[in-house]
């Protein structure tokens, strides 16, 4: 059993929660939006995951008779322990905490108590054995990272994905692309979309093959505990067999902490995808201030409180922000865990307790952007209307056909007439005229115009939406 799902009563937890008091906008005014991720990264979730590890750690060394055999019965007993930990459980575990300054000793004073209390007693003394407390840890935050990314995540994204794709086909309209930010050729809004969703696709596809790591080593890496006692096992060889069983990727060269370079991948690929998205929502931005897209009005909301006309573009504003926010994060994790000083330094567990953060300000970004998407509706007449202001968007098309000709000096003749100009259709068609050409040549032309020039960029959009 690779997985445990657990689930936080909404209302138990938001009894927990001092939404109008708290001091960031994620415990606050945006904790409905991102309550899911208490689930991955509260401390709750940590100490329920510690406490699966320690008694799935338990059961494996009883079954290879490291242990005295567990009875079928008392092994149901302990997975009920697992299942059934709730928020009063975590209460005690903090009790515990309290005592002991030392989150995973609470831990297994916490099963000890426990295990007194429905028959277990004999258990007592025997939790912990081999492990130091960073085997523990590293195991219990890369499982809820992992099911975080696989359960929450990647469905987010896709959501966004299916948006902006449903929003690519309804986009197969004439555009002015800009190079610059000046009118250059002709192109299509859903093309340019089409170039975000590629990427993304592809990013997507990286992020599925990573596959996060664990390890069970001991208090330097090197196993001595565990050969001191049963010399002749091969450590590295039977914890990795306990890492597997949990689904994730064991690595056995170690200090006392697992080396982050999984995790590093992983925060790598999220915030190249961030930054695609970024990407996105600033190149959306500019074409809603072009008329591009309207955006769609909702009863009762406000633009501003002074301009009462305004349709504002929040949620590509806010996307936008929050994927900043957590890419600082995700860069400094790239920096910072890259390193450790010996054998082990305390400064990761501070870090690592911040990887919420980072998460939640990517899950509200990536509800933006599915937000902003579902309320951009695209304008044709206002994209055709401003190509049909820009006929100068032909000049590269006609260049590369007068250079197929052989037309001597072609670029020459076309900077001269055209460099800084805008044309219109019949300043275009004066142009072609001055070309010395053949009647077929200067025909096929004069029957050019920019939204004849799209079929390849239709083209593009359905290869990208397959």
């Amino acid at each position: 059993m690779l997985k445990t799902k657990f689930r936080i009563k909404s209302s138990d937890w938001e009894q927990q929660t001092p939404v109008f008091t708290s001091i960031t906008p994620l415990d606050g005014r945006n904790y409905h939006k991102i309550k899911i991720l208490s689930e991955f990264f509260s401390e709750f979730s940590l100490n329920r995951r510690r406490v699966e590890v320690e008694i799935k750690w338990l059961i494996f060394l009883s079954t290879r008779g490291f242990l005295p055999k567990i009875s079928l019965s008392k092994i149901k007993k302990l997975e009920e322990i697992v299942a059934g930990f709730d928020l009063k459980d975590m209460a005690k575990v903090r009790e515990w905490e309290k005592k002991t300054n030392h989150d995973v000793k609470a831990i297994e004073y916490f099963l000890d108590d426990k295990f007194s209390k429905i028959g277990l007693k004999n258990l007592i003394g025997k939790l912990h054995w081999g492990l130091a407390a960073e085997d523990v840890n590293n195991l219990a935050v890369n499982l809820n990272l992992r099911d975080y990314v696989d359960e929450q995540l990647l469905p987010l994204i896709n959501q966004s994905l299916q948006a902006l794709t449903g929003l690519i086909l309804d986009s197969k309209c004439p555009m002015l692309g800009r190079t610059h930010g000046q009118p250059a050729e002709v192109t299509v809004l859903g093309k340019e979309l089409a170039v975000f969703l590629a990427r993304f696709k592809s990013e997507i596809f990286r992020l599925k093959q990573i596959k996060l790591q664990g390890k069970v080593a001991g208090a330097v890496g090197s196993f001595a505990d565990q050969h001191f006692c049963f010399p002749t096992e091969n450590w590295p060889k039977l914890t990795s067999k306990f890492v597997s069983s949990l689904g994730l990727d064991p690595v056995t060269a170690t200090t006392q902490i697992l080396p982050y370079d999984s995790l590093l991948v992983l925060f790598s690929g999220l915030l190249r995808l961030s930054n695609i998205a970024i990407d996105l929502v600033q190149n959306l931005w500019w074409y809603v201030s072009f008329g591009y897209f309207a955006q769609k009005k909702k009863m009762g909301e406000v633009g501003s409180s002074s301009m009462p006309q305004k349709i504002n573009p929040i949620y590509l504003e806010g996307a936008e922000g929050g994927f900043e926010q957590s890419n600082a994060l995700f860069e400094f994790y790239i920096r910072k865990l890259s390193r450790s000083r010996l054998q082990r330094d305390l400064s990761d567990s501070t870090i690592r307790r911040s990887f919420g953060i980072a998460f939640a300000f990517s899950y509200l970004s990536w509800q933006s952007l599915e937000e902003a998407l579902s309320r951009l509706s695209p304008q044709p007449e206002v994209m055709l209307n401003d190509l049909n202001n820009h006929w100068e968007v032909l000049i590269g098309p006609v260049l590369s056909y007068l250079r197929m000709l052989g037309y001597k000096q072609a670029y020459e003749f076309l900077v001269a007439e055209t460099r800084g100009k805008s044309l219109t259709r019949q300043s275009y068609l004066d142009l072609v005229s001055k070309l010395k050409l053949e009647a077929k040549d200067s025909r096929k032309l004069k029957n050019l115009a920019p939204q004849s020039l799209i079929k390849p960029s239709l083209e593009v959009i359905n290869e990208a939406v397959k």
